[in-house]
C-alpha cells in the first residue's frame, strides 16, 4: 500500500478525505509527524505530538455496513504489531481503544465516504508511542515508550501497521467479523466488569460478557438476560 507521508497536517483523517475526494487509487496511506486538529470519536480532540503514529489508511469497501467491524479488525491489527514488534500485550476497549494495563495506548476512528460509484473507509490511528503523555491531563493514558522505558523507532511500526491493516480490511470484506471474533473475546477489556453504555442520550448498564459474531458488546442484565449492543461508548459503573 502507498504511504503517503507529512511533518504537519491539521488531521489525517481529513487529509485523506481529501486525497480520496481528488480520485487518488485506492488504497493508500496517510501518516504525519504531528497533528494540530487531531480527532476522535463523537469530534473529540486528539492530542497529537511529535513522537507518536498519527494514521490514516483509505480503502475501497463494498458498503459503509461494517464501520464498526472495521476498527475492531483494525485494533487485532495494531495489538498483533505490538506484541511482534514490543512484546507487549494490549487489550481492546469495545469498540475502539487499546489498553495496556487499563490505560489507553491507542484510539481508532472508523468513518466511511459514500459516493454513487465508490465507498471508502477511512480508518484513523493515532497511537502513544515515544509521545509524552501527561498523567495529570491524561490519568488513563499511556505509551509504548514509557511501557518499555525506552524509545522505538516509528517507520517499521508505521510500516508493519499499514501492512497488517491492508490485510485485515481484505479478510473482513472476504469472510466477515467471525474471523476476528475469538481474537477479540480472548482479548477484550472490562470483561466481568459492570459498565455503562451510552449512545443518543440512552444508557444501557450491564456486565460485559463477551463480543458477538457481529462485533456487538454482549451485556449481562440484572435479571441473568443479554443483550446486545451495537453502538455506544462504554464507561466502567
Amino acid at each position: 500500500m502507498e504511504l503517503i507521508t507529512y511533518q504537519q497536517v491539521g488531521s489525517t483523517q481529513d487529509v485523506a478525505r481529501q486525497v480520496t475526494a481528488a480520485g487518488h487509487p485506492l488504497p493508500f496511506a496517510i501518516a504525519a509527524a504531528t497533528q494540530s486538529a487531531g480527532r476522535g470519536r463523537d469530534g473529540k480532540s486528539w492530542n497529537s505530538p511529535p513522537g507518536g503514529l498519527w494514521l490514516t489508511t483509505a480503502f475501497d469497501v463494498p458498503s459503509a455496513a461494517a464501520v464498526q467491524q472495521a476498527a475492531m479488525a483494525a485494533a487485532q491489527g495494531v495489538a498483533a504489531v505490538l506484541t511482534t514488534q514490543t512484546g507487549l500485550q494490549a487489550v481492546v476497549k469495545w469498540p475502539n481503544d487499546l489498553l495496556l494495563h487499563r490505560r489507553k495506548v491507542c484510539g481508532i476512528l472508523a468513518e466511511t465516504l459514500v459516493a454513487p460509484e465508490r465507498t471508502t473507509l477511512l480508518l484513523g490511528i493515532g497511537l502513544n508511542v515515544n509521545n509524552a503523555v501527561s498523567q495529570q491531563q491524561l490519568p488513563r493514558a499511556t505509551s509504548v515508550s514509557w511501557e518499555l522505558g525506552h524509545t522505538l523507532e516509528l517507520e517499521p511500526i508505521t510500516r508493519a501497521i499499514v501492512d497488517i491493516l491492508d490485510l485485515n480490511i481484505d479478510i473482513l470484506v472476504q469472510h466477515g467479523f467471525h474471523a476476528f471474533s475469538a481474537w477479540m473475546n480472548d482479548n477484550l477489556a472490562l470483561r466481568g466488569e459492570l459498565v455503562t453504555i451510552e449512545f443518543n442520550n440512552q444508557h444501557d448498564v450491564g456486565r460485559v460478557t463477551g463480543v458477538s459474531e457481529t462485533g456487538g458488546l454482549l451485556l449481562q442484565q440484572q435479571d441473568g438476560s443479554l443483550s446486545e449492543i451495537s453502538a455506544g461508548s462504554i464507561y466502567l459503573w
